[in-house]
């Protein structure tokens, strides 16, 4: 497996600068990097780190407005153009998003509306190579998402058919409301450009809950699954032995 580490969720409320965390990973010798946001870095410092450590940077986020509602399609086309820059300008491969809110509106107007900006994200991040990555999440973390299950976002990506969309399957979103997980990846696993994983009930290490990561991750692995699994939870012990555990001695327990 290949892996990635989300540093604002594994450093969440620690006591460090975010770009110090990147450092502190990146001493460890871990080279993959991923973030939520990018208007909150010094994307100047970020570069330069990149260069001394041999980072990849393979996914951050735009500003979250709505893809479903089609009042925000002018604000959505133009946050998704500030994170694209962003992440030319860092060299970064991804760009996570999600649609937002359910509207009042029809499911089928909500839907048209997602697929156009969509087809609009997928224009604009192609030049560059960049590969938009659609996440879907779990209805119980997020009651009023429009995009709560794995199905629909499959649905879409196919639709749309472009290399440079893909959907980013999270294993502990996914677990949540669908369960099933191992057979969902395997069993769409073209249409996967990233994976995130953290412990299934309370989001801390991967070893803290019901999903058996050495099993899932062993099946994945076997079937050929070569792009970024990023590790996306909030640690209860120390974030950089969890990550040496997970990354070099593959130990999810």
């Amino acid at each position: 497996m290949n892996f990635s580490v989300n540093v604002d969720a594994i450093y969440l409320g620690k006591k460090i600068d975010v770009h110090d965390a990147v450092e502190d990973v990146a001493k460890a010798g871990i080279k993959n990097i991923e973030f939520w946001g990018w208007w909150d870095k010094d994307l100047d410092r970020l570069c330069r780190l990149k260069e001394k450590y041999g980072l990849q940077y393979v996914g951050l986020c735009p500003r979250l407005t709505s893809m479903v509602d089609a009042q925000y399609k002018v604000q959505y086309l133009a946050d998704f153009g500030e994170a694209l820059k962003a992440a030319e300008k860092i060299g970064c491969t991804g760009i996570f998003v999600k649609p937002g809110d359910k509207t009042k509106d029809k499911f089928e107007v909500q839907a048209r509306n997602m697929m156009d900006i969509l087809r609009r994200l997928v224009d604009m991040a192609t030049p560059s190579g960049i590969t938009v990555l659609l996440e879907p999440v779990s209805f119980l973390e997020a009651p009023d998402t429009f995009l709560g299950t794995s199905k629909l976002a499959f649905q879409m990506v196919r639709e749309i058919d472009s290399p440079y969309l893909k959907v980013l399957y999270d294993l502990y979103h996914m677990q949540l409301d669908e369960g099933d997980i191992t057979r969902k990846v395997l069993e769409n696993l073209d249409d996967i450009g990233h994976l995130h994983a953290a412990g299934i009930t309370d989001r801390h290490e991967l070893g803290e809950g019901e999903i058996d990561y050495g099993y899932v991750f062993d099946a994945i692995d076997r079937a050929g699954y070569e792009k970024m699994t990023g590790l996306e939870y909030f640690p209860v012990k120390d974030p950089l032995d969890g990550l040496k555990k997970v990354i070099f001695e593959k130990n999810y327990r």
